[in-house]
């Protein structure tokens, strides 16, 4: 069997859109995997979208510059996936930050990969903690599916990002902030209520160094709060997966 040029830029292509999701998406993206990891996991994926998308990918011409723009536009679909994810995987960050600053934990701040910047340290557990509530709520599996079925709905060189899809983008990524102080709403009243209690003492006790006691005290109200509210995160975060589902399956229609 001769594989033609058609052929190996039909596979490139496919290739290309995959990697670029891949790249860009949390879990999948993040820099504890290899890059060579990443390129050939995108070409086993590529290598089993083939035999479906080959037969609906018209004859392409070959010269550079359609190459160039048919290239330019996969990256841009497998990205227009990967950032959806990306949004609500910011707000669940979002909220440890806003835990971390309440806390006291705002100045201690490490490098985290996914996001390429310094966060808090419980951003960055919440950040760790929704990667592995992503994979045991097979949302890798939402992923694949995602990418499968934009090749249905945005075929080989048709991605366009229309009006309602920025509006749509715009949208979600307006509900970060919402988002995120939904998650870290039960943290965030246990420390309130917190300092009223340690204003309450200051007063009733003037004797006592409350700024002493009260540290450690918020910290570990802080982190029992974050413990106790590890099912309501589960939750949570098992609506932003179905949010994510619609969200996508809404910008490929309109792509």
């Amino acid at each position: 069997m001769t594989v033609t040029e058609h052929q190996i830029l039909v596979f490139f292509l496919i290739w290309v859109r995959v990697s670029a999701l891949f790249l860009s998406a949390p879990v999948f993206g993040t820099r504890g995997i290899p890059l060579l990891w990443k390129i050939g996991f995108s070409g086993l994926v590529g290598l089993l979208l083939y035999p479906v998308v080959e037969p609906t990918v018209p004859d392409i011409a070959l010269e550079w510059w359609t190459v160039a723009v048919l290239v330019g536009r996969e990256i841009l679909a497998g990205v227009s996936i990967g950032l959806v994810l990306m949004l609500l995987f910011a707000a669940v960050v979002l909220a440890g930050e806003y835990i971390g600053m309440d806390m006291g934990f705002s100045m201690v701040q490490e490098f985290d990969p996914s996001f390429q910047s310094n966060i808090s340290i419980l951003g960055r557990f919440n950040n760790i903690l929704a990667m592995l509530v992503f994979l045991l709520l097979d949302g890798h599996h939402l992923l694949l599916q995602a990418m499968a079925l934009s090749y249905r709905t945005v075929p080989i060189g048709t991605w366009s990002l229309s009006q309602p899809a920025i509006h749509r983008i715009m949208a979600i990524s307006g509900k970060i902030f919402a988002i995120g102080l939904q998650i870290a709403a039960p943290a965030v009243v246990t420390l309130f209520l917190t300092s009223v209690a340690m204003g309450i003492i200051a007063r009733a006790v003037p004797q006592m160094n409350i700024f002493f006691v009260g540290f450690p005290l918020r910290i570990f109200a802080g982190l029992a709060s974050l413990m106790l509210g590890l099912p309501l995160f589960l939750y949570v975060f098992k609506r932003l997966l179905e949010v994510f589902q619609s969200d996508v399956l809404y910008l490929l229609r309109v792509m």
